[in-house]
C-alpha cells in the first residue's frame, strides 16, 4: 500500500510539473503586430464574412450561367390492358435557352457584389486591427499606471517604516506616524482594484486574440511610439477614402439596377427550343417491327416585347422613376460625404497637433512636479518641510505622470482614428 500511494504521488509530481513546463513554454511575447495578426486569423465575424466574400467570387464567376440551355431528357415505357397485344417505350430530349436583356446587368451586378463585399471586408479587417491596437496601447497605459501606483506604494511603504523608527527615537509625532500609515495604506485598495482591472483586461484581450486563458502574455512595446509627430502631411485623394468609396461603389451599383428595371420595363426578350423524340410500339412477345419512329423534331423562337412598361403609370416606369430618385440620393450623400471627410480630416490634424502640443506641456509638468517633490522631500529630511507637504508633493508627481499617460494614450488614439479615416496602414502617421 506504502508503495502505491509513493506510486501516486511521484506520478502526480511529474505530471504536474509537465504541465507546468508546457504552460512555461506557452508563453509568448506579443506585439502590437501580432497581436492584429492573431485577432485577424481568430476572429469569427471575420472567418463569417471571408465565407460570404467567397461565395460571392464564385457568382461573380459564374453569373453568365443565365444563358446556359436547359436540357431534359424523358422516356416512357407503357403495357397495354386492353386487347392489343403490343407494348409501347419512347425516349425525347429538349433544350431551351432564354436571352433577356437583363443578362448584361446580371453580370455586372455579381461582379459589383463581389467588389462591394471586398470593401466591407476590409472595412472590417481594419475595425478588429484599429480596436485591437487601441486595446493593445490601453493595455501598455494600464501597466504603466500599475507600475506607478506600486512604485508610490513601496516609497510610502519605506516613508513609513522609517517615521517608525524616528517614532520610536522620539524624533516623530504620533500624528505624523499614523499620518504616514495611512497614507501607505490607503494607497493598497488603488492597487488592487487596478491590478483587477487590468487583469480582466488581459482576459478580455486574450480572448479577442484567440489565446487560451491559461497562456501568459507579455507586451512588447511602449507610449512613446507616437512621440515625435511633428507635421501631419495627409496625400490621400478625397476619393480614395473608405466611406467616400463605399458610397461610390453604392452607386454604381445604383446605376447598374437602374439600367436592369430600364431592361425589364422596355427591353425585349428572345426564347429558343429544341425537341426531338422517338417512339417504338413492340409486341409483347418480342416479335414484330422493332423500326422507331419519330415522334418531335422541332425548333422555336420566340420575342416577348413588354408594352405597358411604356405607359406612365405602368409598374415598369414606376420602378425606373424610383431607382432614379435612389442614384441621385446617393449622388447627393456622395458629394456631402466627401465634405464631412475634408472636414473631418482637418479637424483630427488639428487636434492631434493640439495633442501633441499638451503632451510637451504635460512633460514638462512631470519634470517641475519631480523637482518639487526632491526638493521637498530633502527639505523634509532635514526637517524644515512637515510630512503632509511630503505627501502633497509626492500626490502632485503622481498625478502629474498619470496625466502624461493618459495624454500619450489619447494622442495614440487619435492617430489611429485619423489612419482609419483615410484607410491608410496603421503606423503610417507620426511614428517614430
Amino acid at each position: 500500500m506504502k508503495k502505491i500511494v509513493t506510486f501516486l504521488v511521484a506520478y502526480f509530481i511529474l505530471v504536474t510539473s509537465f504541465f507546468a513546463q508546457s504552460e512555461k513554454l506557452s508563453n509568448r511575447v506579443l506585439t502590437v503586430d501580432d497581436a492584429v495578426m492573431l485577432a485577424a486569423d481568430n476572429n469569427i465575424s471575420l472567418q463569417r464574412q471571408k465565407i460570404s466574400v467567397d461565395l460571392s467570387k464564385k457568382r461573380s464567376d459564374f453569373s453568365w450561367n443565365s444563358v446556359s440551355p436547359s436540357i431534359r431528357a424523358s422516356g416512357s415505357y407503357s403495357l397495354p390492358f386492353d386487347n392489343t397485344d403490343k407494348w409501347t417505350m419512347g425516349a425525347s430530349v429538349s433544350l431551351s435557352m432564354n436571352l433577356t436583356p437583363s443578362l448584361y446587368t446580371s453580370i455586372r451586378g455579381a461582379k459589383m457584389n463581389y467588389e462591394q463585399g471586398i470593401l466591407n471586408y476590409e472595412a472590417a479587417v481594419r475595425t478588429v486591427e484599429l480596436n485591437v491596437r487601441k486595446l493593445f496601447y490601453n493595455l501598455l497605459y494600464t501597466k504603466e499606471y500599475l507600475n506607478l501606483l506600486q512604485r508610490n506604494m513601496d516609497t510610502a511603504k519605506q516613508r513609513y517604516n522609517l517615521n517608525k523608527d524616528k517614532y520610536n527615537r522620539g524624533q516623530l509625532s504620533e500624528l505624523d506616524l499614523f499620518s504616514s500609515q495611512y497614507n501607505y495604506e490607503s494607497m493598497i485598495p488603488t492597487f488592487e482594484s487596478a491590478q483587477i482591472s487590468y487583469d480582466n483586461s488581459i482576459a478580455s484581450f486574450k480572448q479577442t486574440l484567440g489565446i487560451a486563458q491559461n497562456v501568459e502574455i507579455e507586451l512588447s512595446g511602449n507610449l512613446e511610439d507616437y512621440d515625435f509627430i511633428e507635421e501631419i502631411t495627409i496625400d490621400t485623394a478625397i476619393d480614395e477614402i473608405p466611406s467616400v468609396k463605399a458610397i461610390q461603389a453604392q452607386i454604381d451599383s445604383a446605376k447598374n439596377q437602374l439600367l436592369a428595371t430600364r431592361f425589364t420595363a422596355w427591353g425585349p426578350s428572345i426564347s429558343l427550343s429544341y425537341s426531338y423524340g422517338k417512339q417504338n410500339s413492340l409486341p409483347i412477345m418480342g416479335i414484330g417491327d422493332r423500326s422507331w419512329s419519330t415522334t418531335g423534331n422541332a425548333l422555336g423562337v420566340s420575342v416577348s416585347i413588354p408594352l405597358d412598361g411604356y405607359l406612365p403609370w405602368s409598374t415598369g416606369a414606376l420602378s425606373v422613376a424610383a431607382q432614379k430618385a435612389t442614384l441621385k440620393d446617393l449622388q447627393l450623400q456622395l458629394e456631402n460625404q466627401k465634405t464631412t471627410a475634408e472636414i473631418s480630416i482637418l479637424n483630427s490634424a488639428k487636434s492631434i497637433m493640439q495633442a501633441q502640443s499638451q503632451l510637451d506641456l504635460r512633460i514638462k509638468n512631470v519634470e517641475l512636479a519631480q523637482k518639487t517633490y526632491d526638493m521637498t522631500l530633502n527639505a523634509y529630511n532635514h526637517g524644515s518641510r512637515d510630512l503632509l507637504t511630503l505627501q502633497n508633493a509626492a500626490d502632485s508627481l503622481m498625478s502629474a505622470k498619470i496625466n502624461l499617460m493618459q495624454q500619450k494614450f489619447t494622442l495614440i488614439s487619435a492617430v489611429l482614428d485619423l489612419e482609419n479615416t483615410l484607410g491608410i496602414p496603421f503606423g503610417t502617421l507620426g511614428t517614430k
